[in-house]
């Protein structure tokens, strides 16, 4: 009967007319960098990597890859389709850029507005043979920390062939920053309003958590780029038009950010957070940013799922409980002179530990699962013939 798409997926037409074509060795090694995954994917303040998978087929993905930071992309989230062809892993998978302001932005020279991604391990680009695919030792995480480090930097006006000669000349620099002044103002546009607007189903609570969160460092971000930009245009009036019309374009969609980060409410898994924790935890957010290693993703969190986990919803329940038999026990304590030191004591490991457990929180919200009300399925009546496969695949879908 073929599939039945429910969300826009790129390659639609490709998954239909590969059929039920397969390299024999698919389906093992698709096991196998899903397992990698779980495990592996950038997680950090700065920067992070999300990964939707098919709850049928492990041949559809769908990615998000939030900006670094002091970057053109800073905080805006960039939505990637991916699939892996009947030959897989003798030919890489495809990648397709969704976040191309309908096809009018080019966000890189490695991004086109078409989706296109430009890089060696694809096959997209030309490049030294190691560089290229190899069916062996390449992988999808290989190319995700690609796009996310080597697309989305600081200046990505060097990223066009030819152009890193005339890094750190004052035309190479001055282009570098016109360049950005257009990357940042279509960042603001549709890496973060179209995103708060109308997020990727699969990606919707992602989407709102990341913005919730990091409303206060993004806002500060916009004033710093309007800062720079006015000082640019100031200190030459007869300088690039480009950036004078950008500057304005920047303005325009800040505002209306603004307004759009005002309307978000705390996520669903902050609901029970009380108001002094949550501005401990928009002071931290002002606080200097420390690097995180990567955090290993809980496999039966990385499926698309279309409800809360029963454990989930437990191990809340238990958190609870929890806090208040805290809350009780510290009523029933004596205001002596001993307890006071003991409870002074608690509060200060209490508060080194708060941005440790801050970031746990993060990582919950971050990595949890979508909506429930969000369908997100590609069905396909076709029978799979690698059936021992079938117990393994199953612990990464729901």
């Amino acid at each position: 009967m073929g599939s039945r798409f429910t969300v826009a997926y790129h390659f639609e037409n490709a998954v239909k007319a590969a059929g039920e074509r397969c390299h024999p060795n698919r389906m093992k090694r698709l096991a196998q960098e899903v397992a990698t995954l779980t495990t592996s994917l950038p997680l950090s303040l700065s920067s992070s990597v999300f990964v939707r998978c098919d709850t049928d087929r492990l041949d559809i993905m769908k990615v998000l890859i939030t900006g670094p930071c002091d970057t053109p992309y800073g905080n805006g989230c960039f939505e990637f389709d991916v699939y892996f062809p009947p030959d897989y892993p003798q030919s890489p998978m495809q990648v397709h850029l969704a976040t191309t302001g309908r096809h009018t932005v080019r966000f890189n020279p490695n991004l086109y507005n078409d989706g296109k991604v430009c890089l060696s391990v694809l096959n997209t680009w030309h490049g030294r043979p190691e560089e290229k695919w190899n069916p062996h030792t390449s992988s999808l995480l290989q190319v995700l920390v690609s796009i996310q480090s080597l697309i989305l930097v600081s200046e990505p006006y060097f990223n066009e062939p030819g152009y890193e000669r005339s890094r750190g000349t004052p035309s190479g620099n001055q282009n570098s920053r016109d360049y950005d002044v257009n990357i940042r103002q279509a960042t603001v546009k549709w890496a973060m309003l179209e995103q708060i607007r109308n997020p990727a189903p699969c990606f919707k609570q992602v989407t709102h958590a990341h913005f919730w969160l990091k409303r206060q460092e993004i806002e500060k971000q916009c004033e710093e780029w309007i800062a720079e930009m006015e000082k640019q245009v100031e200190n030459d009036p007869n300088g690039s038009r480009a950036v004078a019309v950008g500057l304005t374009a920047l303005k325009r969609h800040y505002s209306q950010l603004k307004e759009e980060l005002a309307r978000l409410s705390p996520p669903p898994c902050m609901a029970n957070v009380s108001q002094p924790e949550i501005q401990a935890m928009e002071e931290d957010e002002n606080e200097e940013e420390k690097p995180l290693k990567t955090s290993p993703l809980p496999s039966e969190e990385f499926a698309i799922a279309y409800s809360e986990g029963e454990e989930e919803e437990e191990d809340e329940e238990e958190e609870e409980v929890e806090e208040e038999e805290e809350e009780e026990d510290e009523d029933d304590e004596d205001e002596d002179e001993i307890s006071s030191q003991l409870l002074n004591a608690g509060k200060e490991e209490e508060a080194e530990g708060e941005v440790g457990n801050d970031l746990d929180e993060l990582k919950e919200i971050m990595f949890s699962n979508v909506d429930s009300d969000v369908p997100l399925s590609w069905k396909e009546d076709l029978e799979d013939s690698e059936t021992e496969m079938d117990n393994f695949v199953s612990q990464f879908t729901i």
